[in-house]
């Protein structure tokens, strides 16, 4: 062998491994760098689950607890560093999880007859059984609201304790980035992996659910991911408007709710040529909340007007005019009707000299005037308070494009949506909670 032959290029070892055969050493190159890409030897059709996902809160757990049943291995994939996030702080922390009177009319959406296969199939009698299966039970109030007796706490943690017993993985403190369908899904070739791309890295799975809610409440991680998902996967999406928000006014009845901050009342609530709510009523130094007002929220529309009713279970006109009390003074007839505090304040409203008239003594037109005070308070907010102290939102992924039955998308067979990720929003009172188990069995039920 001559030098030529001999000479070790750069990059290699020379090593002896025989004697001498007279020509110089025998010699083995090893080269000092594998000239292969590691990246070949994954396979793939690698997946990291049967059903991956995204959103661990009560749709996405509810799901997932089914789908393990079923012997799935799901993953659950979530950008908090605890599940059920929304769910820990539902009714203040009371948790009112379901409602006995579920029902399609109780929802809002382009569709709300689509919530119907997936309630009757998973109905609040149902949930209520589960609730005992995780050793918690509940009461009922009014309206037929059920609150868990343990609170909100103890619900997500038993749910997600439920969850890793029936074999679920959970992947927290990761946030979901985009969602990559098979190449040929729309062909319903089947058999091809979804890959979600996060911030710590790529997933995949034949099977991917949408359980990241909408963007009401961001303290609590609501995000409009769908909606940009939804962009990607070119699936229609209806822009998310915030819903059973407070109500934030201006003007002469702002001034009015300030004076009145803290005080609530039975009132009724209702908008022209919308619906009307009869249910608690705060005032607060921004305008007002409670229960009736964050129902109307929903339906409410930039420039309608309000019309409160403050007594709702009584005929005012009737009772101003009614003989035995023709002796009483204005204002203090306005205050047996009504809580003082706010009597006295609504009066202040009308020229002076009505308070302190017989109620015998008022013209009609004065009567009138009383009556409206009372019955048909009227107020334009200027605006909600948004999705920040918004409980839900309205919008989201069109139900047409996915089945009422299973909850899987027509034209993307494998992907699922779930909870608020739809164009379903309930009314206050747990129904947005009973939707979530109902959806989250019924694509467990099918994943």
């Amino acid at each position: 062998m001559d030098a030529a032959a001999r000479r070790i290029p750069r990059g290699e070892k020379a090593l002896p491994l025989f004697p001498s055969d007279g020509k110089g050493p025998a010699r083995l190159v090893i080269a000092r760098r594998i000239p292969y890409n590691l990246g070949m030897m994954e396979c793939v059709t690698r997946k990291d689950g049967d059903v991956l996902i995204l959103g661990a809160g009560a749709a996405g757990m509810c799901c997932g607890l089914f789908a393990a049943r079923r012997g799935r291995a799901v993953l659950l994939v979530d950008a908090g560093t605890r599940t059920g996030r929304k769910l820990r702080a539902s009714g203040g922390g009371r948790c009112n999880c379901t409602n006995r009177q579920a029902a399609p009319k109780h929802y809002l959406g382009n569709e709300p007859r689509f919530t119907a296969r997936a309630l009757a199939a998973f109905p609040p009698a149902r949930f209520l059984a589960l609730l005992g299966e995780l050793g918690l039970s509940a009461h009922e109030e009014d309206h037929g609201r059920m609150f868990c007796d343990q609170g909100a706490e103890a619900l997500a943690n038993a749910l997600e304790t439920a969850c890793r017993h029936a074999g679920c993985r959970f992947l927290l403190g990761r946030a979901v980035a985009g969602l990559t369908p098979p190449p040929d899904a729309r062909a319903d070739a089947g058999g091809g992996l979804f890959h979600t791309r996060t911030d710590k890295g790529d997933l995949a799975a034949p099977k991917v659910v949408l359980a990241l809610g909408g963007p009401a409440w961001p303290a609590l991680g609501g995000t409009d991911i769908v909606a940009r998902l939804a962009g990607g996967l070119r699936l229609p999406h209806i822009p998310a408007r915030p819903a059973l928000t407070p109500f934030e006014l201006s003007g002469p009845a702002l001034a009015l709710c300030r004076d009145l901050a803290g005080l609530s009342l039975t009132a009724r609530v209702s908008i022209e040529g919308g619906p009307a709510h009869t249910d608690g009523l705060l005032f607060t130094h921004q305008g007002l909340s409670g229960p009736a007002a964050l129902q109307i929220s929903s339906h409410w529309r930039r420039g309608t007007e309000l019309c409160v009713n403050f007594a709702p279970d009584i005929d005012v006109p009737a009772y101003l005019r009614a003989p035995e009390r023709g002796k009483k003074l204005a204002r203090t007839a306005l205050a047996e009707l009504l809580p003082r505090r706010l009597a006295e304040a609504l009066l202040t409203t009308l020229p002076e000299r009505i308070a302190g008239r017989r109620l015998a003594e008022c013209p009609r037109a004065e009567l009138d005037a009383l009556a409206r005070l009372a019955a048909d308070w009227r107020a334009t907010p200027k605006g909600t308070a948004g999705m920040a102290r918004a409980e839900a939102s309205t919008g989201g992924l069109v139900t047409a494009a996915f089945s009422a039955k299973t909850m899987e998308c027509r034209t993307l067979p494998g992907l699922f949506a779930v909870g608020e990720a739809l164009d379903v929003a309930g009314e206050l009172g747990g129904y947005n909670l009973q939707w979530a188990w109902a959806s989250g069995h019924a694509a467990g039920q099918a994943t």
